[in-house]
């Protein structure tokens, strides 16, 4: 008696949807917050930690700084002061990095002088580039909305020279074409669309990049099927577009600035330091490149928030060690780093009918990745291959590990693993086993 084959689950289309992707699609976040302490450029680890920020490959770095009274150094709020960009922006570079600067204030986030901003950009890009420059991409400001004022950030007023002065002296100042972002608002939501829409009227014709934050949605283990969220955020600025950009709307990039499971740890051990935060953050990125936007996580070593512990023995983290946390392997996943090929050139189509799960693909070259939010559910992923009727394919597993504390031995905590490689298929169809709560990356050749 023949035997029916097995119906697909999964099914990748090679030719279809074809969103493009680029070098500025993936990044992070500089955290200046550890002043004296480890962070890219100072303590005693910085040359582990650059490191492991280097062996992520190519990304874009955000940074906060801000040039006032002839300094130029970290505008984080919580540490504002120094005179290190020039070494924050060689380090950047040092990693095979982009930096883009969050322009800052003279004493908080967004009390900007047009003046100290023009002074910023010339002090980067002054003669082709120098202190490490020169640097292209700048945002301005870093979320108005907690507190300093939309008005105040968009018009001018408690020290703000107003975006589009600001914006005008910048542009003034360099002969390079600049790449400028705002508003950086704290979220997305439906009770932030008016302030969004206040800042296009305003400022449109001086927008380059649209930038958003967005922080999960508050729900301790929920959040990792929430991540769709990301995706309804960039087709509704996708859908202003037209009303206030015009005939510039196919040139206006969107990135989510700043993302992370939660805004603060929370005593959220079983996230951060589990693989849902690798799950997490894999998903985020394939909602947001499926979409044609960018991703840029928070941040490099902030605590468990960041990509890699900091060594203080906070927040239940291993005192005195430096360990690379799940949400670096979720971005690991994307950027291939050391171990495996980047991201495609294009975004193309996936879809599944297995609950809990996810797929997200990439063209030129071919990469998928399955995501398997199930804590419990181990799932096998019947794919049927459109537009890759035969080859080889190789995979590499990200595997589950849910013990928080074993920081040691934790395969949340470990690089990914190779399965099967080079193997032969036909008929465009490929099976893989997808443990709970893990990441699988398949490459098609």
């Amino acid at each position: 008696m023949k035997q029916e084959a097995v119906a697909a689950n999964v099914r990748v289309d090679f030719t279809t949807h074809r969103v493009q992707t680029s070098p500025l699609s993936l990044g992070s976040c500089i955290s200046t917050y550890a002043d004296g302490g480890s962070n890219l450029i100072k303590g005693p680890q910085r040359d582990l930690l650059r490191g492991y920020l280097a062996d992520l490959g190519p990304l874009v770095w955000r940074i906060p700084l801000y040039h006032h009274d002839g300094q130029v150094g970290s505008s984080a709020g919580g540490v504002h002061g120094g005179n290190e960009g020039a070494q924050y922006i060689t380090a950047i570079r040092g990693i095979n990095g982009t930096p883009m600067i969050a322009v800052g204030g003279s004493t908080n986030d967004n009390d900007i002088r047009a003046s100290d901003a023009a002074a910023l950009v010339r002090y980067f890009n002054d003669g082709g580039g120098k202190n490490g420059g020169p640097v292209d991409y700048f945002i301005i400001g870093n979320e108005p909305d907690n507190g300093f004022g939309m008005s105040n950030y968009i018009q001018g007023g408690a020290g703000n020279d107003g975006f589009n002065n600001i914006v005008g002296a910048m542009r003034s100042a360099s002969s390079r074409r600049l790449y400028i972002a705002g508003p950086s608002l704290v979220t997305w939501a439906d009770y932030k669309f008016s302030s969004y829409q206040e800042f296009f009227s305003a400022a449109a014709p001086n927008v380059d990049i649209i930038d958003f934050h967005k922080y999960g949605d508050g729900e301790r283990y929920d959040n990792l099927l929430r991540t769709s969220q990301y995706a309804d955020a960039v087709r509704w600025f996708q859908g202003q577009l037209p009303t206030y950009f015009g005939s510039r709307s196919g040139s206006i990039a969107i990135q989510a600035g700043e993302f992370n499971y939660h805004p603060y740890y929370n005593g959220w051990n079983d996230v951060f330091y589990t693989s849902r935060n690798l799950v997490h953050t894999a998903s985020v990125i394939g909602q947001l490149l499926r979409e044609g936007a960018r991703a840029y996580q928070y941040a490099d070593n902030n605590g468990p928030l960041g990509l890699i512990t900091d060594g203080t023995g906070n927040n239940g983290q291993p005192s005195g060690q430096f360990v690379r946390l799940p949400t670096y392997w979720g971005l690991a996943a994307w950027t291939g780093g050391t171990w495996f090929r980047r991201y495609g050139q294009w975004m193309v189509e996936g879809t599944t009918t297995l609950p809990e799960f996810e797929v997200f693909a990439t063209d030129e070259s071919k990469k998928v990745l399955l995501l398997n939010k199930s804590a419990t559910a181990n799932r096998v992923a019947e794919l049927e291959l459109v537009g890759a009727a035969s080859g080889v394919y190789s995979v590499w597993n990200f595997p589950s590990g849910m013990d928080p504390a074993d920081f040691t031995n934790g395969p949340q905590f470990k690089p990914p693993v190779p399965g099967a490689q080079s193997q032969p298929f036909s008929g465009g169809r490929v099976q893989v086993d997808v443990p709970a709560m893990s990441v699988v990356v398949l490459f098609i050749d």
